[in-house]
């Protein structure tokens, strides 16, 4: 079957089961957040240090292809800029998702986790459907399989509710 299929998950990003993890990262938010930020912690820092030294920005386009280095279950690990906090659109996010999308299917990932990364100013129902629309626009028609992590039981409960709508 071809095409991206979404599923949502509560879990511990140490205990995934799957081939790639991709996090969001917004250009102007230090320290890292969210699934990033455990990320940077598990990896000793070294998604800071990529930024301190501006071998990331953040910018929306922007990809990293990075490595687990052992210290999570995941083969690779995809850095994808979010742009400015103020500016998370749901286009903005639909072009980061297609981004995220493009570049692991084009690694010849097949399976990821993607952190649920919208913004708190949009709404979970704008924001699935726009990070649908470009999961399935960087997929291309190719096999794709998401697990999208909820970052709480409330969360996980909506996202799950909106993804099978």
């Amino acid at each position: 079957m071809s095409g991206v299929t979404v599923q949502v998950i509560l879990q511990d990003i140490k205990k995934l089961e799957t081939e790639a993890l991709i996090v969001g990262f917004y250009e102007d938010v230090r320290p890292l957040k969210g699934v990033a930020g455990e990320l940077d912690w598990l990896l000793c820092g070294s998604l800071s240090a990529l930024i301190l030294t501006k071998k990331l920005r953040g910018s929306l386009g922007d990809v990293a292809l990075l490595t687990s280095q052992g210290k999570a279950p995941v083969q690779k690990i995809f850095m994808v800029g979010l742009g400015p906090r103020s500016g998370m659109t749901p286009e903005t996010l639909r072009s980061a998702a297609r981004n995220a999308a493009t570049s692991a299917v084009g690694a010849g990932v097949r399976s990821a986790a993607i952190e649920y990364f919208p913004s708190s100013d949009m709404s979970r129902d704008t924001g699935v459907t726009a990070l649908h629309q470009g999961l399935n626009e960087g997929a291309a028609g190719r096999s794709f399989d998401v697990l999208l992590l909820a970052p709480d039981a409330a969360a996980f409960e909506h996202l799950s509710r909106l993804i099978k709508a």
